[in-house]
């Protein structure tokens, strides 16, 4: 049997997923999915965190307090945004890299009955919905 016979009868490999309060959403392409919790494309890395109540009251609070001091980022914001659709809070902040700016937004609320936190870091920084990656918006969103 010749190669190119295997490799005809091959199917594609299925896209990868992630999945994110029982629902699956397919990583787009020139994305890859790091870990069952984390997408990274070419303009936004996305970690999905499932919290407990407990850590959901003071835990996004410290790891963006904490984050911001690693990364000697700028002060804090707190915005308001949604996590799907449910409303949901979130602190933002730039810092410095090698090729310039980067901004993470750190969201935390309760979607689907589930505490969660998203940590999404991008190039640009989001004062609207618009300004969100597309696949990262599925996720997370601002009130404009």
């Amino acid at each position: 049997m010749s190669l190119a016979s295997l490799a005809c009868g091959q199917s594609p490999a299925p896209a990868a997923k992630v999945d994110f309060c029982g629902q699956q959403f397919e990583v787009p392409a020139g994305a890859a999915l790091v870990s069952p919790y984390e997408v990274k494309g070419s303009d936004f890395d996305i970690l999905l965190v499932y919290l407990n109540y407990n850590a959901l009251r003071t835990g996004p609070a410290e790891y963006a307090q904490n984050r911001r001091k690693k990364l000697k980022g700028e002060p804090l914001q707190e915005i308001n945004c949604f996590i799907q659709d449910a409303p949901a809070k979130a602190y933002k902040f730039g810092y410095r890299t090698e090729s310039g700016m980067a901004y993470e937004l750190i969201a935390y609320g309760v979607t689907k009955g589930q505490p969660v936190m998203i940590q999404l870091t991008t190039d640009i920084d989001p004062y609207k919905s618009a300004e969100i990656p597309a696949f990262a918006r599925q996720f997370v969103h601002l009130e404009k």
